[in-house]
């Protein structure tokens, strides 16, 4: 396996941000922090509630998107030789990942024909790790099996020992555009920069 040749990283968040831009109207009651929350919430967590609420979209296309993104993320890691066994192990650990971004939506500064929100993020140090331990402990002899479960195993080892950097804000701007409340999307990936240390893994499949 050679992660350098796997395409390049689709950001999570924002494969489901614009796919929700399918789904959103503007409604006469916007409340731009809700919306970004909700987005975070169904696209981290899984939990769609909030967007259902709001009448993004019904439960099932909000479930949709989570799994979606989801599945687009392990594909995009391991790469289309690996196994749907090793894919569905793969996908329990990204669950586990999603599951502990740290994250605190504020309130909504409205302007012209937009808002900002505040989005307080606490990075978490979980890819650099891992790809690091991968690389310590292949020899290069590996199948291609070998080093999808290498890698896979990575990401368990470094998972158990998750940290955080210190808290920073950034701004997401959500403008109308075609009737349309639209999150940024260069705010977007530097919020996705700011909840993980994904530079390396981006760095490695873009190559």
């Amino acid at each position: 396996m050679n992660v350098k040749k796997h395409g390049k990283m689709v950001g999570l968040l924002l494969t489901a941000i614009m796919a929700a831009m399918l789904l959103v109207g503007c409604g006469n009651s916007f409340d731009a922090s809700e919306y970004i929350q909700a987005l975070l919430d169904n696209s981290y967590k899984g939990e769609s509630e909030s967007l259902v609420k709001q009448k993004v979209g019904t439960k099932e296309e909000c479930e949709k998107l989570y799994n979606d993104g989801l599945d687009s993320q392990v594909t995009v890691i391991l790469g289309s030789t690996a196994s749907e066994e090793q894919k569905a192990e793969f996908r329990e650990v990204m669950t586990d990942i999603y599951e502990g971004v740290k994250y605190t939506v504020g309130d909504s500064t409205k302007k012209d024909n937009s808002y900002e929100v505040e989005v307080k993020c606490q990075r978490m140090k979980i890819f650099e790790p891992a790809l690091e331990t991968f690389a310590n402990n292949i020899t290069g002899e590996e199948s291609e099996e070998e080093l999808i479960n290498a890698l896979i195993e990575s990401f368990k080892t470094e998972l158990g020992n998750v940290t955080y950097d210190e808290e920073e804000s950034v701004t997401v701007r959500v403008e109308l555009v075609d009737k349309t409340w639209t999150p940024n999307s260069e705010d977007v990936l530097a919020l996705q920069y700011a909840l993980f240390d994904s530079e390396s893994l981006a760095t490695m499949l873009n190559q």
